[in-house]
């Protein structure tokens, strides 16, 4: 990190310029504020829920105050550029993904298990979360607080339209309704092929012929190429693809495009993560159905496929936030409080990762989704994200367009997903 330290330093104060509610500056701030670092700005996915409890932890803690610091997809920049100047945020609520998966190992950020037994707060959480955030060498890198769900949405009325009856479970059957869908003019998938979420739904489809073990190994290490079973999986996506299955342009679209064409109801299926199943329309949902995606019948899975997820965000604790610890105890135990963790289950729709908690009720098909993703009829794959190299990540995103480009051929789809891994 210190290799980075000159320029971090010199670009900090444009960077929170532009992403921070107040001056930002530890020797500024009195022991009583604590600086949090976040997304959950205002008009964001559960940012009027963060506001309104960050209001009631000031109500019930006179005195204390909460100065939020917000960026948006920029987050993992914005926090180490501060934390090289020495002026990073308390506190920082954010995903296990890309460059933070390396931060507890480069002292970045403190590891947290001591202060979760310490304050009482290990029985909040359930089991697999805390195995998911913590690294191979035993380090808790956060408090664990949000998971997520990654379904397959199915517009029935859509289907119907087109004269399929079922919900397809293999790929014959999809096959079938992508046929039955182009014939009637609609759209069958659609899917942000130049994103996160087109890279994502590609692992997904390429883990059709490929075993946990391999799925493993090959997002870890690259080597695409050279392993049988993702250049079978491949091939599958190569034949979905070709036949029809995405929206025209797929490979030049991005997330927002992706959920337009389902809210419009424009496609038949979409992948959606469970944030964005919060946001669908009422009428869209009325006709949704939460499922897996489609799986060959001689493939490595008996059951539709899907993600799920433990590391959506979690409560990071920073090297400034350890000098203030009392205050940061109080926020983070505040955080981990059943009615307030109820609060964004009931009206942000997020899955959280601490026990005894209640489905929301103001949100039914984010709740079905949590009920499907963990019933008998999919089945889990394996999630690349906690496995892909921090540094792979973004070529990683980069390298999904090419296959989601009409008529490329497998050995050109591996080959850049591959030079991800070199680059």
């Amino acid at each position: 990190m210190k290799r980075w330290l000159s320029a971090g330093a010199l670009a900090v104060a444009a960077v929170l310029a532009t992403s921070c509610v107040g001056p930002l500056d530890p020797r500024t701030d009195d022991p009583d504020t604590l600086v949090v670092h976040s997304r959950f700005s205002a008009g964001t996915q559960g940012g009027a829920v963060y506001a309104r409890v960050v209001r009631q932890f000031e109500r019930e803690n006179p005195g204390l105050h909460i100065k939020n610091v917000f960026s948006g997809d920029d987050i993992f920049n914005s926090f180490e550029t501060s934390r090289l100047a020495h002026k990073e945020a308390d506190v920082l609520l954010i995903n296990l993904y890309d460059k933070s998966l390396s931060w507890t190992d480069l002292g970045a950020t403190p590891p947290v298990g001591r202060y979760l037994r310490e304050w009482h707060l290990t029985g909040r959480v359930q089991p697999a979360a805390l195995k998911a955030w913590t690294d191979e060498k035993g380090r808790l890198r956060a408090f664990p607080w949000m998971g997520f769900t990654w379904p397959l949405l199915v517009n029935k009325d859509l289907l119907r339209k087109a004269g399929v009856a079922d919900v397809p479970r293999t790929t014959d059957a999809l096959l079938s309704a992508v046929r039955a869908l182009r014939a009637h003019g609609i759209a069958p998938l659609t899917i942000g092929g130049n994103d996160w979420s087109g890279q994502k739904f590609l692992m997904q489809v390429m883990q059709g012929y490929l075993s946990p073990g391999a799925a493993r190994r090959v997002f870890a290490k690259g080597g695409y190429c050279d392993e049988p079973e993702a250049m079978k999986g491949l091939k599958l996506f190569a034949g979905l693809r070709d036949a029809g299955l995405f929206v025209k342009g797929a490979q030049g679209l991005g997330a927002d495009q992706m959920n337009a064409d389902y809210f419009e109801q424009r496609a038949a299926m979409m992948p959606a993560i469970s944030s964005t199943i919060a946001a669908v329309p009422a009428k869209v949902e009325a006709a949704t159905e939460v499922t897996g995606f489609p799986v060959p019948a001689d493939g490595a899975y008996p059951r539709p496929s899907l993600y799920n997820g433990l590391t959506s965000t979690g409560i990071w604790l920073t090297p400034n936030g350890t000098e203030k610890l009392s205050v940061s105890r109080k926020f983070i135990s505040f955080l981990y409080r059943k009615d307030v963790v109820q609060q964004f289950i009931d009206d942000s729709g997020y899955v959280m990762n601490l026990r005894d908690q209640r489905p929301s009720s103001k949100l039914p098909l984010v709740s079905r989704s949590v009920v499907v993703s963990h019933g008998p009829d999919v089945s889990e794959v394996v999630m690349p994200d906690a496995y892909v190299p921090a540094a792979v990540s973004a070529p990683l995103n980069r390298a999904t367009s090419v296959a989601y480009t009409p008529h490329t051929s497998t050995t050109t789809m591996c080959e850049a997903l591959d030079t991800a891994y070199r680059s």
